[in-house]
């Protein structure tokens, strides 16, 4: 079965290799591109996509199609961690910030897709936590670390896979590959996906 896994995700990963795009990976479905005031920076908006285009949003713009940033309207500013947050992460134990981040993780990846090779993937991230998916921290969590998980569970995926990429990698476990590879993969689903990720995705 694990032969299989990994065949599969190969596949898949090789589908997505050598186009172009600055290593997005992504063969982008024409429809998406068709997209009024769409650009390769906003596939997979708002769950996937990059931040808003400044020089979209004053009308000057002049990358078009091929601009590597969201030209999406975005309703409101989007959630990241500020400093005491970042401070809260870095200072918990490994197996405690794992049982905390990584179900929030996986409920957001897998409400974007929850195929075979989607769910290996992301088994290869959570596997250098060396804790089984899906555990949660034992401890009542304080009104501080409360607001850290709204935090979390309101970043975009991209911006939480971000975080994770670097949370782990503080904890000693380098994963910005894995991570990359994940985005990419999700990326290009949703270029191909005709129904925008906001309506698809559940209330976490």
């Amino acid at each position: 079965v694990a032969d299989m896994i990994m065949q599969v995700k190969a596949d898949a990963l090789n589908g997505a290799a050598g186009v172009d795009s600055s290593r997005l990976g992504l063969s982008l479905a024409s429809s998406v591109l068709e997209s009024p005031g769409c650009s390769l920076g906003s596939v997979g908006h708002p769950e996937l996509c990059s931040r808003p285009c400044l020089y979209f949003a004053t009308g000057s713009c002049e990358n078009g199609t091929s601009c590597e940033y969201c030209h999406m309207a975005h309703s409101k500013r989007p959630a990241h961690l500020d400093k005491r947050h970042r401070e809260m992460l870095r200072s918990m134990p490994p197996v405690e910030w794992a049982a905390l981040v990584l179900p929030i993780l996986q409920k957001k990846v897998e409400a974007v897709d929850d195929t075979l090779v989607t769910r290996a993937m992301l088994g290869d991230i959570v596997a250098h936590c060396r804790i089984p998916m899906g555990s949660e921290s034992s401890c009542m969590p304080q009104r501080s670390q409360r607001m850290l998980i709204l935090t979390l569970r309101s970043m975009s995926l991209k911006s939480l896979l971000t975080a994770v990429q670097h949370g782990l990698s503080q904890h000693g476990h380098p994963v910005e590959e894995a991570v990359e590879e994940l985005l990419l993969h999700l990326r290009r689903l949703a270029g191909h996906a005709a129904e925008p990720l906001v309506q698809r995705l559940p209330q976490l």
